[in-house]
């Protein structure tokens, strides 16, 4: 298993085809569609990456962004978005929410191997 990854957002559709995407590629996926279950994964798992979809508001990402930096400060953090936003989340890595399968893997391949400063 090359890492483990939350993918969070309210398109289903959009969440369960990264999920098969990057669980074909080897990395354990969860996958939530409200806070609430995303905070519950934080909680629960070990996360690596979390993946929030554009089919997320700014403010909804913002709310788990701070969720998951509190519970769990070493997770790495990707954006898809269709353009970058004004509004940018610190620490995120941004990438093309619909540039395909192979770009979506290289880039976590990449953020993977990156390290992540920890606040002390």
């Amino acid at each position: 298993m090359h890492g483990t990854i939350l993918v969070h957002g309210n398109d289903e559709i959009l969440v369960m085809t990264r999920c098969l995407i990057l669980g074909e590629a080897g990395y354990e996926v969860f996958t939530a569609h409200t806070f609430g279950n995303a905070t519950l994964v934080l909680m629960n798992h070990q996360i690596d990456i979390v993946i929030l979809c554009q089919s997320l508001k700014g403010e909804d990402r913002r709310r788990i962004w701070e969720t998951g930096h509190a519970l769990q400060p070493e997770i790495k953090w990707v954006i898809l978005d269709f353009e970058e936003l004004e509004s940018r989340v610190e620490g995120a890595n941004f990438i093309r929410g619909l540039a395909g399968p192979s770009t979506l893997l290289n880039a976590i391949g990449k953020i993977l191997m990156q390290k992540v400063p920890v606040p002390s």
